[in-house]
């Protein structure tokens, strides 16, 4: 539901120079890293997501109703960022 892809929306910090930010359009969300091209993830699951253009996945971490940060999935590692704004 759009209600919960909005609460994914925001920006996503992996290091001190790395972010995802997670932006939304309709029913669909996108996400853009740090000096990369903007690109559309499709859900596996109400957390789970998954990018068609590269191997690699997220999944949002929820303590209730609030999202607290994101984990990629990439090339063997998984690699966690809290969401900042």
């Amino acid at each position: 539901p759009e209600t919960i892809l909005e609460t994914y929306v925001g920006t996503y910090a992996l290091s001190p120079v790395f972010n995802i930010e997670v932006t939304r359009s309709g029913k669909q969300l996108f996400a853009q890293a740090t000096n990369q091209a903007k690109f559309e993830i499709f859900a596996k699951s109400n957390t789970e997501f998954y990018l068609k253009v590269v191997v690699a996945s997220v999944t949002f971490n929820v303590n209730g109703q609030q999202v607290e940060s994101l984990t990629l999935h990439q090339n063997g590692q998984d690699i966690p960022g809290r969401k900042i704004k």
